[in-house]
């Protein structure tokens, strides 16, 4: 059992088959389930929820231990970031958001939290706006459930269109096909400031190895009886030197939006496939296609963030690769002679990209071999 395992979270999300049996999807396999429009028999329509993960209790600690407020306020790039990434990479593009927030209101005022999180929907909303991609907000629910939430959880959905004649399945990749790879940290041209890369998958491992003890005891509500958790060295201000940030920061750096690359992308080639590495990390490409092995022999060294909670977990390097992206964020599988076109759109964005990999023809089923300085893992 993996260590992150050991803490109730399952990235291979194990039970949920009878929900996915009952999709109603034109495209089974793709990236995100795709029905088709009633109204518009070529139009398809893509509604997508996803969330930020374990990250509202980082910013609860960080919230309390400070009093500022602010630390709530990337949660909303979050949960913007997760469902819009998700979408582009069946090609559709986004329309309008919404937002669902549940809390403790007996431990967290709902006006503070609404106000981090309205300028950070606000600041990411005016970013996609500035870059010709406006995204709707439409609202959202929130709803006080201190029987139910420990502390908080936002979450929020998408609808996105595309046309059927120009949805990527995924089912055309072939072998020869090469795998480019999008950095998820470093700094984007459209961004603030600097990214971890850490994006929302693989948190409730970076908590509990990473933070002291002394935050469990302090604030039982971000903990579980069942679970053995908390067992780090760190406070949320402590800054190790290959961080170049402290822990809050580096854990709060708010998910990467690809949408802008994506769409310069789609401009100038046909992609097989697009692959926002959040469940699953680096074996998340292995949902898509048939019978390919996807061979990732020239990946980049992982941004600090990772190699940190590699060495203060102890956790297996094998189980690293499929917990977090390990530095690359999106993949774009291309025909050959395409790939030099992936990387100078990202690189018009100022995001770091390059040739992590190919395809082959895999015997049975898909799988993943990936190199990596800590030894070559192989997935099936």
């Amino acid at each position: 059992m993996s260590k992150y395992d050991s803490l109730g979270v399952d990235v291979e999300k194990k039970g949920i088959e009878p929900l996915k049996e009952i999709i109603d999807d034109l495209f089974p396999g793709s990236f995100c389930s795709i029905v088709q429009d009633p109204h518009d028999p070529s139009q398809g329509m893509v509604l997508h929820e996803d969330g930020a993960g374990s990250k509202p209790i980082l910013s609860y600690i960080c919230y309390k231990e400070t009093g500022d407020e602010s630390w709530f306020e990337p949660l909303a790039q979050d949960v913007i970031a997760m469902n819009i990434d998700d979408v582009i990479c069946v090609g559709a593009m986004p329309v309008v958001f919404s937002d669902y927030i549940a809390l403790n209101s007996v431990r967290i005022k709902k006006s503070v939290l609404a106000k981090s999180l309205s300028r950070g929907f606000v600041k990411s909303l005016g970013l996609l706006k500035q870059l010709s991609l406006p995204l709707i907000f439409a609202g959202g629910e929130t709803a006080d459930l201190p029987d139910i939430v420990n502390t908080f959880d936002i979450s929020g959905s998408v609808f996105a269109r595309v046309q059927l004649k120009k949805v990527i399945t995924g089912m055309e990749i072939a072998p020869g096909d090469i795998i480019v790879g999008l950095r998820s940290g470093g700094r984007a041209n459209y961004e603030e400031k600097e990214n971890s890369g850490i994006m929302c998958n693989g948190i409730s491992l970076v908590r509990h190895s990473l933070l002291s003890k002394q935050y469990l005891k302090k604030y039982p509500e971000i903990g579980c009886p069942a679970i053995k958790g908390y067992f780090g060295r760190f406070t949320i201000d402590a800054s190790p030197p290959e961080l170049g940030m402290s822990i809050g920061e580096a854990v709060l750096s708010p998910t990467r939006i690809y949408l802008p690359v994506a769409v310069e992308i789609l401009k100038r080639v046909v992609p097989k496939a697009i692959v926002h590495n959040t469940g699953g990390g680096l074996t998340k490409c292995m949902r898509l296609g048939r019978n390919i092995k996807y061979i990732k022999d020239s990946l980049p060294e992982p941004d600090p963030i990772f190699s940190l909670i590699q060495r203060e977990s102890r956790e297996d390097p094998w189980q690293m690769c499929r917990e977090f992206n390990m530095g690359i964020g999106l993949e774009v599988v291309v025909k050959k002679g395409d790939e030099e076109e992936v990387i100078r759109s990202s690189e018009k964005f100022g995001i770091q990209a390059q040739v992590i990999g190919r395809c082959e023809r895999s015997a049975a089923g898909n799988a993943a071999i990936i190199r990596t300085m800590k030894g070559v893992f192989i997935y099936q």
